[in-house]
């Protein structure tokens, strides 16, 4: 995958729940003060382990940056209560509504910015700024993962600094006023690599028109950055957004933002090299399967264009690069709905892809699979992934392995034969960790879990079956995997509830309300453990002790979703 065979065992101070009966123990990565829930990113051979915090306690509020009449805060507040508010009396109801309109009013600038994520290094606890750089966080920012060199990729949207801006003075406005603005720097997104010689941020190929943008996704331990930002700008883009963004009726930093953010930079992926300080050089721009795996653009003019680009995902020691590109077919002409319409297209869609140097590669038969995506590759070229095809009229991801050595192509068989599946990541052990889907016995209810595959022994299980049945936690990911087969994963379990001041809220007889919570935890391996028969039936319905929690349910406590798996 992307780690050496060093591991330093380094275990923090955190509370470890074990039995006789399981064969992974399972150590909570937190909580970490001021924030409600952590969700894992990565982890090398020394137990190091990056992730991301969420739902900050006791937000601070610039009360000189929130408009206290708009409807979202009038109706939720009743006229004494924004008075106190105006004192600075903020209790956890009034912060509660603020924070909420902070979030709705993110497209007006005169409005103070809100932080939704925190990147935090778990095994320490300690919180990492990747951009911003205010006593207060105005962006969104995340660590992906970290090597056994201890160099760290993450990404981070950008931050914001309040500043006066006067508009010039038009026919109608002859004498416009000064108002203070909530201004982006350059880059509305730049992926940040962290070494021992300092923090860099990851040059895109193009950078006009407000500086590019990049995307950390991953790195190896010999110098190699992945990642994706954009290529080019096509000329009618640049037309367009040199005239939109003059300077005088917004600043030129805001206008160049809001234009990166629709979408106006095309993008590709890209591979970065570090030199002996640590820098990452000019990209490698890396290409896409294209129409027909031709790696160029259809030219039928009849139909619509397709935007080609390619994202890496996953590179090993070895530099063999994976992840996913734009394929097309022109003979293929499908109906591509949108909303209450539609138009013919040429069919288009992401497919696995191996970026071997300039060579590109597939190996997923299009005909028979809607998409594709490759997430991981161990140092041994053993690939993992995931595969889309339409079963019971729902679309669902196939886990498959690709021996690049052998280019054999499997699918295995996981939970049940319509299940959900995708993998997060494959050690140089052949065993890979990811998501899946499990259900309930005599129900159509599933739920996600995390899940352990063995290739050797072609073995497959939902992690929660190997943890003892007292355990308070239910796995709903697996994350990473290093070479000791030690584990990082989000889970779920049940806690007192909190407000959005941090206080424990009890019902009206004084009783402490429970609520479930996302945990970044580790799982190590137990010598010589078992497997705990936690249901005498013949079929197991994998219902422990734990908080049955859906993964989509845990994503929606991150306000702004990031994904390590790329789909």
């Amino acid at each position: 995958m992307k780690f050496s065979p060093l591991f330093v065992a380094m275990l923090p101070a955190v509370v470890a729940f074990t039995g006789q009966a399981a064969t992974y123990q399972v150590v909570e990565l937190g909580p970490v003060d001021g924030y409600k829930s952590s969700f894992v990113a990565g982890l090398n051979n020394n137990n190091q382990i990056v992730g991301n915090l969420s739902n900050r306690f006791n937000y601070p509020i610039d009360l000189n940056s929130i408009d206290l009449t708009s409807t979202a805060i009038t109706g939720s507040l009743t006229a004494a209560e924004i008075e106190e508010v105006k004192k600075g009396n903020i209790n956890a109801k009034a912060l509660t509504v603020l924070t909420n309109y902070l979030q709705i009013a993110s497209g007006l600038y005169t409005t103070q910015r809100f932080a939704g994520t925190y990147p935090v290094r778990l095994d320490t606890k300690q919180l990492v700024r990747v951009r911003d750089t205010a006593a207060v966080q105005t962006n969104n920012e995340y660590l992906l993962g970290i090597n056994d060199l201890n160099q760290m990729i993450g990404y981070a949207t950008a931050p914001f600094t309040k500043q006066s801006f006067t508009p010039a003075a038009t026919s109608t406005t002859p004498n416009p006023v000064a108002q203070m603005l909530w201004v982006p720097a350059p880059m509305h997104m730049a992926g940040v690599i962290f070494t021992d010689k300092g923090k860099y941020t990851l040059p895109p190929a193009y950078t006009d028109y407000g500086g590019g943008y990049s995307v950390g996704r991953g790195l190896n331990n010999n110098g190699k950055v992945i990642g994706y930002g954009s290529s080019t700008m096509t000329t009618d883009a640049q037309t367009a957004i040199a005239a939109s963004c003059d300077g005088k009726a917004e600043p030129k930093d805001l206008c160049y933002y809001r234009n990166a953010v629709s979408n106006s930079y095309e993008t590709r992926g890209m591979v970065w090299q570090l030199d002996a300080n640590g820098k990452p050089g000019t990209p490698q721009i890396l290409g896409f399967l294209g129409d027909k795996n031709s790696g160029k653009a259809h030219t039928r003019t009849e139909y619509p264009t397709v935007a080609y680009s390619s994202t890496p995902n996953d590179v090993n020691d070895l530099g063999l690069v994976v992840g996913a590109s734009m394929y097309s077919d022109s003979d293929d002409i499908r109906f591509y709905s949108s909303g209450y319409t539609g138009r013919d297209e040429v069919y288009h869609a992401y497919h696995a892809t191996i970026f071997d140097g300039t060579e590109l590669k597939s190996f997923i038969d299009t005909k028979e699979w809607n998409s594709s995506y490759a997430t991981g590759v161990n140092n041994k070229n053993i690939i993992t992934g995931y595969a889309v095809k339409t079963i019971t009229s729902v679309d669902r991801n196939r886990f498959f392995i690709y021996d690049y050595n052998t280019q054999k192509l499997t699918f295995p068989a996981d939970l049940f034969p319509s299940a959900s599946t995708a993998p997060e990541a494959i050690n140089d052990n052949n065993i890979v960790v990811g998501t899946t889907e499990t259900s309930t016995a005599g129900t159509s209810t599933r739920r996600n879990v995390g899940f352990i595959y063995d290739i050797a022994a072609n073995s497959f299980k939902d992690i929660n079956t190997l943890l003892t049945c007292k355990s308070a936690y239910t796995i709903v990911t697996a994350t990473d995997i290093n070479e000791k087969n030690v584990i990082v994963a989000t889970a779920v379990k049940e806690v007192e509830r909190r407000d959005s001041k941090g206080d424990v809220i009890k019902d009206s007889a004084g009783n402490v309300l429970k609520e479930e919570i996302a945990v970044a935890v580790q799982l190590n391996p137990i010598a010589n453990g078992t497997i705990d028969n936690c249901d005498s039936s013949a079929e197991q319905t994998y219902e422990r002790q734990g908080a049955s929690f859906g993964l989509f349910g845990l994503l929606a406590l991150l306000p702004f979703v990031w994904f390590r798996r790329r789909g």
